[in-house]
């Protein structure tokens, strides 16, 4: 029995056979289809809470001897930490149900579920079941706030037929999403400032903990003795909503009234020369200061405190003799044998030859017994004590 083919197909039929074969192209199905589409946009506020700790890098103890006019470099550091508060979850999105068939379709009320167990609501705008025409989409909305950070997967679906009244068809899609990038951030910026250190600096927080240290010094100085303290407070302050943090630090100063002694290596550095901060007790040698004449050597004080001894008896005393000299000059009290050994250096040192250090074997011992009562003495070991320094 011979069949005969409708013209239609037949000609459709010659024409893709007559078509190479690298020219075919997919053809699109006829009949009902549906395809659904889905955004999931996490969003969440990270809100930073600021402590500050300050503390007293120098003198560590926090707690300073120093004779009247001596000058102190206090050391600080101060350290701003935010961690970082996290709340607000809440995802986002839209759902687009989408008609890419040839013939209308008909959807039941779509649902929408978190894998954590949550339902969503979505808000389309319509009722169902509903008719949506060939070519025609329908989109969806929803906003639907979490009790945590959790990642989580999106998944929507729904059951849709052909005829409005019965449902066999099924469609769905998922989206995945996390909680990783902050949508909001609320004071990640703070000023901190110092009683002392004046403006340290805005500081900006990131990640989850954050630090940033800050260091800086302060001089202090007292002419009188008594005792004093040095209260310092640190201040941050966040530009959002204002929140501060504050860290205190105390040093406690004596200044005992009966003085208290530095060594050579304080007196050497501490001259207008430096390098370490002048101390005016030079001052107290007279108008020369670091450049008065040291008996008949020839040099200078400054220049015999920077020239090393090299087991010279004559240096290792001379060394010894000016800090102590300039420490009893400077209002330290001094006991009975170092007051000697002070008179016994000077008559040794102004009875030699001009520019000479050469010293008898007697001479040698003597100059080597003084310089250890005054090193006892410059050190706090006999006398009124040693200053911090």
């Amino acid at each position: 029995m011979r069949k005969i083919w409708p013209i239609a197909f037949a000609a459709a039929l010659l024409a893709a056979c007559s078509q190479p074969s690298g020219d075919l192209k997919p053809q699109v199905a006829v009949g009902p289809a549906l395809t659904v589409e889905k955004t999931a946009v996490p969003h969440f506020r990270r809100t930073y809470r600021w402590t500050l700790e300050k503390r007293v890098l120098d003198p560590a103890s926090g707690e300073l001897t120093l004779s009247p006019g001596q000058p102190y470099t206090l050391r600080y550091r101060v350290v701003a930490r935010a961690q970082a508060e996290d709340s607000g979850y809440r995802v986002t999105g839209q759902v687009v149900f989408r008609n890419t068939g040839t013939s209308t379709v008909y959807l039941q009320t779509p649902t929408d579920t978190l894998s954590t167990g949550e339902s969503v609501a979505l808000d389309c705008g319509v009722s169902f079941p509903y008719a949506l025409a060939t070519g025609a989409s329908l989109t969806c909305t929803y906003a639907q706030d979490l009790p945590d950070g959790q990642d989580r997967t999106n998944t929507v679906q729904v059951a849709w037929g052909t005829d409005g009244t019965s449902f066999p068809n099924t469609a769905q899609t998922q989206a995945s999403f996390a909680f990783t990038n902050p949508t909001e951030v609320v004071d990640e910026t703070a000023q901190l400032n110092d009683t002392l250190g004046g403006a340290l600096g805005t500081v900006t927080a990131s990640g989850i903990a954050f630090q940033q240290a800050f260091e800086y010094t302060h001089q202090v100085r007292y002419d009188q003795c008594g005792n004093y303290r040095v209260d310092n407070r640190a201040h941050l302050q966040t530009t959002d909503t204002g929140a501060e943090a504050h860290a205190e630090a105390s040093v406690t100063v004596r200044v005992p009234c009966q003085g208290c002694t530095l060594t050579q290596g304080y007196w050497k550095t501490h001259s207008r020369e430096g390098p370490a901060p002048y101390d005016a007790a030079w001052q107290n040698l007279g108008s020369q200061e670091e450049d008065t004449p040291f008996f008949t050597l020839g040099q200078t004080w400054y220049a015999v405190f920077w020239t090393a001894p090299r087991g010279n008896a004559y240096y290792i005393l001379a060394h010894q003799y000016m800090a102590a000299k300039l420490n009893v000059l400077d209002g330290a009290s001094a006991p009975a044998e170092v007051m000697n050994a002070l008179s016994g250096a000077e008559i040794l040192f102004g009875g030699l030859p001009a520019g000479s250090t050469a010293l008898t074997s007697t001479q040698r011992s003597q100059a080597l017994a003084w310089a250890s009562l005054l090193d006892s003495y410059n050190n706090g070991l006999v006398g009124p004590g040693h200053c911090s320094e």
